[in-house]
């Protein structure tokens, strides 16, 4: 990753501020000056982005993102010794321990500005099948109850999201061209988990989604929620859906060269659903996704006229 983006840690928590202040959320500095402490010269070395939800207010987030960690980087053993990442002996921490033993990992670390450390994702280089993240025998039972649905939407698995405050998993697919995922599709993985069902005009965003992934919990036999996520410039977000979208997105500060990418996501749940937006920081030149495929790869098959 080319470090050039690095504004310095206190530009880079004034602009956490501002992106909290956008949208009514505390920031609490204390909480992040330690996890950035901690992390130190590694931040550098990461892809930032910065995202938030339409959830109201007194449940709404803005969390930092910061992506592409190398393996060799260990930003969760760090945060554990540190005491900014807590084992309590739930599941979740074997499955950190299990599959980073087993296989090469890039990682990502989600930061909630007043909350702490919440998600460590873990991104495989060369995704893994289906089957592969079976064997993992701390993953939620849940996971194998869903083992068809996951391979017939997506049969490659690319990250895996590992939410230590709510004890969650998300099980993200493969990069797929957009327009992979087709309304009806869309519809049909909705209506087979009985979950609420995407609006005509959401459907006309997520017809662009760029994977699908699900949010799995050990404590329950059903997916939690599936999200889509759709990659978009300034212009095109879809802002109309949600006011706090549009307040997010027009002012979001921006410390890299060329335009500012966002990502737009629809989540749906049993009884609701919500949007989020994750605003990138600097310009994902660098980073990589599994399967080597990049940022600007999934911008240009989105909007191939350069929008």
């Amino acid at each position: 990753m080319d470090k050039s983006w690095f504004v310095g840690v206190d530009r880079f928590q004034r602009d956490l501020k501002e992106f909290a202040r956008s949208v009514e959320v505390r920031y609490d500095a204390s909480v992040l000056e330690p996890i950035l402490d901690a992390l130190g010269d590694r931040v550098a070395d990461t892809w930032p982005a910065v995202r938030t939800t339409t959830h109201p207010v007194p449940q709404r987030a803005v969390n930092v993102r910061l992506n592409n960690f190398a393996f060799a980087a260990q930003p969760a053993r760090i945060l554990r010794e540190a005491g900014l990442l807590s084992f309590t002996g739930h599941p979740i921490e074997r499955v950190l321990a299990e599959v980073s033993a087993t296989l090469p990992v890039l990682w990502g670390v989600d930061i909630g500005v007043a909350a702490g450390v919440q998600k460590i994702w873990m991104l495989f280089p060369e995704t893994i099948g289906i089957r592969q993240l079976l064997r993992f025998p701390a993953i939620p039972e849940a996971i194998h109850g869903h083992a068809e649905h996951l391979t017939h939407y997506g049969d490659r698995v690319a990250i895996l999201g590992l939410d230590f405050l709510s004890h969650t998993m998300n099980v993200y697919s493969q990069v797929l061209a957009p327009g992979t995922l087709t309304g009806d599709d869309i519809r049909a993985a909705l209506a087979e988990l009985d979950l609420v069902s995407a609006t005509e005009d959401e459907l006309r965003v997520l017809g662009q989604s760029f994977n699908i992934y699900r949010t799995f919990s050990w404590d329950s036999p059903r997916i939690q929620r599936v999200c889509f996520p759709v990659r978009c410039s300034r212009e095109n977000f879809p802002t109309h859906l949600h006011p706090v979208l549009e307040r997010f997105v027009d002012g979001a500060p921006y410390a890299g060269a060329g335009a500012q990418r966002f990502n737009f996501y629809a989540a749906y749940g049993a009884d609701d659903r919500y949007y989020k937006v994750q605003a990138d920081y600097t310009s994902p030149d660098g980073a990589t996704l599994p399967d080597r495929k990049t940022p600007e790869m999934i911008q240009a098959a989105t909007y191939p006229d350069g929008r």
